[in-house]
């Protein structure tokens, strides 16, 4: 991990370097690798982070490439940066790409449209298998936003889109038509989630983990311990962490969810959280 994240940001240092006179960009990184980017160049070059903005194709994509511009291109009235997933920037940047097409045109990030055959059920993780499969670098590939059962909005490096159109034509058993499909900077990608309502006795990590995964308060704070626990992207190990409305937490191997607000208290005292859980 370190070696991994030592590379992404010696790149992006690179690119911020070359975005002196024409923008520059990376492959998709993570939430948890654009952190780090945000927080090493933000300490090392100081305001000229300003020109470096997170974009995944459209508003609400997790994934994204760290585009770099010019400094007689950047914006002067954009949102400061206010990671992780910086929302507020992320939707001056789609109204900014929309004004400018030209600019736009040298961001290329491009929209999969795959539907299956409807007998199937399809998740995020058959869209990727599928994907990965046909021996496709996952830092190529950014969010896929599963629409329904069968259907899915990948969003890729360009340079890939014929290859997925010709060759990504089965999911598992099921039979896909894979195409290129437009889709404007202001969309907001839509998510599909399950909402969970659990009970816990604090909102520590650890028991919020145990609620979430039925596990044993041990278990899940065996699984923090191990590193296998993500808070809003960034490993947290530390079982007492409180969590609260709007953090993300993820489990590797298990699935991501958001923290919801505390909706009242038990007979026994004891704490109602309202969750989502992607799908």
């Amino acid at each position: 991990m370190k070696n991994r994240d030592s590379t992404t940001v010696s790149r992006a240092m690179e690119l911020w370097r070359s975005s002196e006179y024409e923008i520059a960009l990376s492959d998709f990184l993570t939430p948890g690798e654009k952190l780090e980017v945000y927080r090493e160049l933000n300490a090392r070059i100081g305001n000229g982070i300003s020109r470096c903005y997170f974009w995944g194709g459209c508003r609400g994509a997790e994934r994204g490439v760290a585009v770099f511009l010019p400094e007689w291109l950047a914006p002067e009235d954009a949102p400061r940066h206010k990671m992780p997933l910086d929302e507020e920037r992320t939707a001056f940047f789609a109204s900014w790409l929309k004004a400018n097409p030209s600019a736009a045109e040298e961001i290329p990030i491009t929209a999969l449209s795959v539907r299956g055959s409807g007998f199937a059920e399809l998740g995020h993780r058959d869209f990727m298998g599928g994907i990965l499969s046909l021996g496709v670098d996952r830092a190529v590939v950014g969010d896929i936003a599963v629409l329904s059962p069968s259907e899915a909005l990948v969003f890729i490096a360009p340079r890939i889109a014929p290859f997925l159109c010709a060759e990504l034509t089965k999911i598992g058993r099921d039979s896909v038509r894979t195409e290129i499909t437009k889709i404007p900077p202001d969309y907001l990608l839509p998510r599909r989630y399950e909402e969970m309502v659990i009970v816990v006795a604090s909102p520590r990590l650890d028991g919020v983990v145990k609620a979430l995964l039925s596990k044993s308060r041990e278990t899940a704070a065996e699984l923090v311990r191990q590193g296998l626990a993500e808070l809003n992207y960034a490993p947290c190990t530390d079982v007492s962490k409180e969590v609260g409305d709007g953090d993300v937490l993820s489990v590797r191997g298990v699935g991501k969810f958001v923290i919801g607000a505390e909706t009242g208290t038990t007979k026994s005292g004891r704490i109602r959280m309202v969750c989502r859980r992607y799908i």
